[in-house]
């Protein structure tokens, strides 16, 4: 399965990733407020990162984000 940066969208659909996986909200880089900027290096990290691993790797770094989730 291939996964492509436009897939990285906010629940209000709003775009991350540019089209080569940087941060960059609306697709457009270097763009959005100091917290959005945060939420696109994360999403890069994990499009850059992931592709490789394999479901329990995924599990375990999932269980990990969830940890700052109040």
């Amino acid at each position: 399965m291939e996964i492509k940066a436009a897939q990285f969208v906010t629940t209000s659909g709003r775009r991350v990733l540019t089209d080569d996986g940087h941060q960059g909200m609306g697709g457009e880089a270097d763009v959005g407020s100091s917290t959005e900027k945060q939420q696109g290096r994360v999403a890069a990290a994990i499009y850059a990162n992931c592709e490789e691993l394999d479901n329990r790797q995924l599990d375990e770094i999932i269980e990990w984000v969830r940890l700052f989730k109040y």
